[in-house]
């Protein structure tokens, strides 16, 4: 930050984003935050050791307009940059954009509304819109009720609400204090709001589609996800909830079974994972899971539950297959039919 920008008064929302090898996108990205209704915002773009044409582009913007503030690093991968930029944020709210995505005009006029009422919420959530080369579709929040206490971190462990970081505005002090970034593959996003759920933030759900998710096939959702990264994610997420055990009220064993249940139904719905139903993790989730059958039930559907029954047994492996692939063929079809 030089001289001048730190003279500036303090903006309305500090835009946070990560950049890589991202020339083609930027342009549409950068346009859309500069075109916004609300103009009270700073948006620090965090190149990441781009070596296409990303640091040029980004000069220029930065020239043209000084709430554009560029900051440059060796590359480190995208939670590195998320967190080189919240620590130059100045803003009373943050919001995090991908440089590969853009909003729609009153997305920040939006959320920044939404977040004062009643008398006051941590967190704004809006739904969003996917954008591919054959299609669009508009993906709403299945949560309509606003959540309190231990309600968000339980939501964002079993995945019933979207648990990204992009498509919410956060109050800047949920970021303060001990919260770790981990450079992940893949569950960044849901590391960091597990923790920010530790901290029982008021959340508030509105019904505005106001971000633009740009499907890429070299997204980070596309990349492999095996046994082995199940494991250790869950060990992680684990050890984050027994370091905010006091915030949990005695109850991070379960919360981390939630866990361990939502990512290992998602190792074993994917028809290539070979069945790991002796292995260690599975043996001590399959013992937690019977402490607390009664809870998981009434938290997951019987199908998911049914599936895990199942992999108890190599032999059922085919039939599991065949069930989770039956499972995904209706949710497809019903996201087509809901266009």
């Amino acid at each position: 930050m030089n001289e001048s920008q730190s003279k500036l008064p303090s903006p309305e929302v500090s835009v946070i984003i990560p950049a890589y090898n991202l020339e083609g996108y930027l342009d549409t990205c950068l346009q859309s935050v500069l075109t916004q209704t609300l103009g009270n915002f700073e948006a620090i773009v965090v190149d990441d050791g781009s070596t296409d044409g990303t640091p040029g582009l980004l000069c220029r913007y930065a020239e043209r307009d000084p709430r554009i503030i560029v900051v440059s690093t060796p590359n480190r991968g995208v939670a590195r940059a998320r967190e080189t930029g919240i620590a130059r944020a100045r803003g009373k709210y943050i919001a995090f954009l991908d440089g590969d995505d853009f909003w729609e005009p009153r997305m920040l006029e939006e959320m920044t509304a939404s977040i004062g009422q009643n008398g006051g919420y941590d967190i704004v959530c809006c739904n969003f819109k996917r954008v591919c080369k054959t299609y669009q579709a508009i993906y709403r929040e299945s949560r309509t009720e606003d959540m309190e206490g231990l309600e968000f971190l339980e939501a964002t462990l079993r995945h019933s609400i979207w648990v990204t970081l992009w498509g919410k505005l956060y109050r800047r002090e949920l970021f303060n204090n001990g919260l770790n970034h981990y450079p992940l593959r893949l569950g960044q996003d849901t590391m960091i709001n597990i923790q920010i759920a530790c901290r029982l933030p008021r959340v508030h759900f509105i019904d505005y589609v106001g971000y633009d998710y740009v499907q890429r096939p070299s997204s980070s959702n596309h990349r492999n996800f095996d046994f082995e990264y199940c494991c250790l994610f869950c060990s992680i997420v684990e050890r984050e909830l027994q370091r905010h055990g006091e915030s949990l009220r005695g109850h991070a064993e379960f919360y981390a079974l939630l866990n361990k249940v939502r990512w290992y139904s998602v190792y074993v719905c994917k028809s290539r994972s070979p069945w790991v139903g002796n292995q260690a993790f599975v043996c001590d989730l399959r013992e937690s899971a019977g402490r607390y059958r009664d809870e998981l039930r009434a938290r997951y559907s019987r199908a998911r539950m049914l599936l895990l029954d199942l992999d108890r047994y190599r032999v059922m492996r085919p039939v599991v297959v065949m069930l989770t692939t039956g499972l995904r063929w209706r949710t497809s079809l019903r996201r087509r039919l809901a266009r």
